[in-house]
């Protein structure tokens, strides 16, 4: 008899399915270890890290030891990832005289299962290690800045990762509240079918508020005029198609379709992957496997291509990008999975496809006797679908009606457009978790996290889908700023994402980095 230990129950009841009456799958329930809740738990004694955990899970242990003599060997299958590889190395402490291997798979299917079976491996320490360096730096930053804003009176909490998300939405507020709106005007000519808009000396719409006078006058000397169709600029154009789905990304489209919050899709993506329906959903790989490629080339036919490759310096575990594991949408699902399901699939198909093709069209037009005014009407026209035909977002293509060279139209109306500039806009979750990417800040599996700790400290709040940060949220990053810059500088925070990635690759000692940095802080202090 041999034991397959995954974290959840509905893990465990999909895999069951899949192995044979010699393998008894249980849970794990998440955590075996952790560190205190009321108390520090990482100590420097002779330049060596000592750290104090405790045990969260002891119902777990009480089954795993009534298994020992019962059972030939242990296998840890918990989520391919640091977190899963830290809870595999806590399991394993407490299994003594038995046979421990870890398996990996990316997807829960027969034959990932089997595969993975068939390729037993060890514990890596150095993705432990990755983990461990992530927690102890999390618990020093946090119970060292922490209590100061508490003595202060300003906040609750500070964190690595969280304070960085949070600087980001006050600066984005600070440049909204300090932004100066500018008047600019367009002169535009309605020909009930399109519009055409005069250009300026650089080709652009847009008039300064100074010209308003000079606008007034150009559209007094044509409103009674015809105007000649001078020239049709046709363009191709391909509109590129998206690449696979990471966790970022499906948060973002998440977001963007469904206005989903980013820990509800985290929610439905790990109850689709522990059903086996999703591929690990915690990923910052864009890859796909070659044997899915070739099943969805069958798929596709003349629509398949190639996905784009990304490559990247540094990349989490997961193997592959976020993707169905069977291709059809007939599975049993609430209906708020089989909405994010349906996501998956359709933009995995988008990300296999060919780019699609359309034509952009100029006309330019002059009034009759003016020629030195040129209006630009823009169309375009769909050439060629491509990914279009399964991308889950609807893009619109404004055409043209189609004339000839040198043909006269009357206007029917021609207007003087008042505008202004706009100030930028706040983060969306959607678009913090892409800048966050963008600068390396966190991981897959932090993002989701960072959002619901920045709404439970009442740091930020989301008004009509936007963050707005809250007057404490302002206090806490002016407050850190001040004192502590360095710990939420932007560039500091993803350099140190880099070295915990270096630390998974075993280029750099995590006990060595983890001091190095407590030290650095202790002088600051």
């Amino acid at each position: 008899m041999k034991i397959i230990v995954v974290e959840s129950p509905k893990k465990a009841k999909t895999i069951n399915k899949f192995v044979g009456r010699s393998f008894i799958v249980i849970p794990s329930y998440g955590h075996i270890l952790d560190l205190p809740k009321n108390d520090f738990g990482i100590y420097l004694n002779k330049g060596k890290l000592e750290v104090k955990y405790v045990l969260k899970n002891r119902k777990f242990i009480s089954i795993i030891k009534k298994f020992l003599n019962k059972v030939s060997e242990f296998i840890l299958a918990t989520d391919p990832d640091r977190e899963g590889e830290f809870i595999a190395w806590s399991i394993a402490r407490f299994i003594k005289n038995k046979k421990i291997y870890r398996i990996r798979f990316f997807e829960i299917s027969p034959r990932a299962i089997l595969q993975a079976l068939q390729n037993k491996e060890k514990i890596n320490q150095n993705l432990v290690s990755a983990q461990k360096a992530r927690r102890y730096l999390d618990r020093i930053i946090g119970y060292t800045l922490s209590p100061i804003l508490w003595k202060e009176k300003i906040g609750s909490s500070a964190g690595r990762v969280q304070s960085a998300a949070l600087r980001l939405i006050v600066e984005k507020e600070i440049e909204i509240c300090n932004f100066i709106p500018k008047k600019f005007y367009e002169l535009e000519v309605d020909f009930k079918e399109f519009k055409a808009y005069l250009l300026n000396k650089k080709g652009y719409y847009q008039f300064l508020e100074d010209k308003k006078s000079e606008l007034e006058r150009i559209k007094n000397l044509i409103k009674d005029k015809e105007f000649v169709l001078k020239e049709i600029i046709k363009k191709k154009k391909i509109i590129k198609k998206p690449t696979p789905i990471d966790t970022a990304l499906l948060q973002r489209i998440a977001f963007l379709k469904y206005k989903f919050s980013a820990p509800l899709t985290m929610k439905i993506a790990q109850s689709l992957y522990e059903k086996g329906y999703i591929t690990y959903h915690r990923t910052d790989s864009f890859n796909l496997s070659k044997a899915f490629l070739n099943k969805i080339k069958s798929y596709l036919g003349n629509y398949y291509e190639n996905p784009i490759k990304i490559r990247k310096k540094f990349s989490q575990e997961a193997h592959e990008a976020i993707r169905p594991v069977y291709l059809t949408k007939y599975l049993p699902l609430t209906e708020i999975e089989r909405k994010l399901y349906n996501l998956i699939f359709d933009f995995t198909l988008s990300a296999c496809s060919k780019n699609g093709l359309y034509e952009e069209i100029k006309y330019i037009l002059i009034p009759e006797n003016s020629s030195q005014y040129k209006f630009e009407a823009k169309g375009e026209k769909l050439i060629y679908d491509g990914f279009l035909k399964f991308y889950p977002f609807k893009i619109n293509f404004k055409e043209l009606p189609e004339f000839e060279i040198g043909i006269k139209l009357k206007p029917y109306k021609i207007n003087i457009l008042e505008k202004t500039t706009k100030p930028p806009k706040r983060y969306t979750e959607s678009s913090l978790i892409k800048k966050l990417k963008e600068l390396g800040i966190g991981r897959p599996s932090t993002y989701a996290e960072i959002i619901k700790i920045l709404y439970k400290r009442r740091y930020v709040i989301k008004e009509k889908n936007y963050l707005k940060p809250t007057e404490t949220g302002i206090k806490v990053i002016q407050f850190l700023e001040n004192r502590f810059n360095y710990i939420i500088d932007l560039k500091f925070t993803a350099n140190m994402e880099e070295s915990l990635d270096k630390i998974a690759s075993g280029e750099l000692d995590y006990e060595k980095f983890v001091i190095d940095f407590w030290k650095k802080l202790k002088n600051i202090l």
